[in-house]
């Protein structure tokens, strides 16, 4: 049935007048009535009970009418979820983890702009909530740190970190080489929240050594972190480049045994590859 025709009885049936509904939809009184008679026709029924001074549903016209408002409404939610495909056909969502910047992941999709001139929406989550959205396609593609859920998704290995003990210039153990984890069971930690990937990898570390670290704090801002060590209040263990270069108030010291993490951009195994996403995955590989 014409969405045109149907959206003339939804009009019709709610007005309960020609001349109202001719003037709203800018058509004719006789255009109305051979709309409304197609339908009818088609039916095999009246929708309308008719009289020289209103017009009102029949019995079969209530039963169309809670039909015909549901098909405009589906018309409307399609022609809008098409609209949307198009223009994320010429765009990309793009999710990473916090740390952005430190690991060049925002100069690589800015390059990626100035190359292509496409449109790219950047969020930034921790991994888990990273792989959720790539599950519920909320994103196009993940810089995820130690992907949990790999039977799922495409790896693209993107970088590698190392992790540090952070610890203030004055610390005891500032001077050496390298540090043991269990030279740490009295410290007090300081780490990213609790339940992200790098606080669990930090605990496991620590109860692997034999002793339960004692977290005092904990905070997403890795400048935090770092200013509170700086300030006395406890040590941290944070990969390599989130370690601020400049600062002469800590020091970054790698620790035993060596633990090492990766950061791939992920993607949907069964994704269907646009052009445009075909593009950003080779840049990624060639970069």
């Amino acid at each position: 049935m014409d969405s045109e025709y149907l959206k003339t009885f939804v009009t019709l049936a709610k007005e309960k007048n020609y001349t109202q509904v001719a003037d709203s939809l800018y058509i004719s009184q006789s255009s109305i009535t051979k709309r409304i008679q197609k339908i009818e026709k088609q039916l095999g029924v009246n929708l309308f009970n008719r009289n020289t001074k209103s017009v009102e549903l029949s019995k079969y016209g209530y039963i169309y009418l809670e039909y015909a408002e549901k098909i405009l409404q589906l018309e409307q939610e399609c022609l809008k979820k098409i609209d949307q495909a198009v223009v994320h056909d010429n765009s990309l969502i793009i999710g990473s983890i916090p740390s952005i910047g430190q690991y060049g992941i925002s100069k690589e999709i800015t390059n990626f702009i100035k190359d292509t001139g496409v449109e790219i929406k950047i969020i930034t989550e921790p991994s888990g909530k990273l792989e959720n959205l790539l599950h519920s396609n909320q994103c196009d593609f993940a810089f995820i740190r130690e992907v949990k859920d790999r039977k799922y998704f495409k790896r693209i290995p993107y970088a590698k970190d190392q992790m540090m003990a952070v610890l203030p210039k004055n610390h005891h153990l500032a001077n050496l080489r390298k540090i043991s984890i269990s030279q740490l069971e009295k410290e007090f930690f300081l780490l990213e929240p609790k339940g992200s990937r790098p606080y669990n990898l930090c605990v496991n570390l620590c109860k692997s050594s034999g002793f339960l670290p004692n977290v005092v704090y904990t905070d997403r801002q890795i400048e935090n972190i770092v200013d509170l060590v700086a300030d006395g209040m406890g040590i941290s263990l944070l990969m390599s480049k989130l370690v601020p270069k400049e600062s002469s108030r800590i020091v970054a010291i790698p620790v035993e045994p060596t633990v090492s993490t990766s950061i791939s951009l992920c993607y949907m195994s069964d994704e269907n590859l646009t052009d445009l996403k075909r593009k950003f995955i080779a840049y990624i590989k060639n970069r």
